[in-house]
């Protein structure tokens, strides 16, 4: 089995995708459905049906770099509070996603011994992840 080193996997934004670049970590795209209970009195086992689905959030911290455009650009979609579409890819597993999403959170700022970060959090809207891989 074929395993993958995630530090190769990349974060793009925009509709001409820009490179978001010194991301040092980035949480995982995709969704859930909720759960309903469709249970009846009587019933000896509970029954379920799934709901209506919704996208994750996704985090991704960032060793700020007032001068990458990917950065910029991350802000900007912030400020705008509009969707806004990215990418995620990892050339050598062959994997390669696109999803819309509002930046719901951005902040800035570092420890005393450390770097200064930039962290963001994107809500993936509807249609969801779209396999992009060719």
């Amino acid at each position: 089995m074929t395993k993958y080193a995630g530090r190769e996997l990349t974060l793009s934004i925009g509709g001409t995708p820009t490179l978001v670049g010194q991301v040092t970590s980035l949480g995982e795209a995709g969704s859930s459905r909720d759960l309903i209970d469709a249970s009846a009195y009587g019933d000896d086992w509970k029954d379920y049906v799934v709901g209506q689905q919704d996208g994750s959030e996704l985090e991704v911290g960032l060793a700020l770099d007032p001068a990458d455009a990917g950065q910029t650009a991350l802000k900007a979609a912030y400020d705008a509070g509009t969707s806004t579409d990215f990418e995620m890819e990892h050339t050598a597993a062959s994997f390669h996603v696109g999803f819309p999403a509002l930046v719901t959170s951005l902040t800035r700022g570092g420890e005393r011994d450390g770097l200064l970060v930039m962290s963001a959090t994107l809500k993936i809207l509807n249609p969801g992840v779209e396999d992009l891989t060719s």
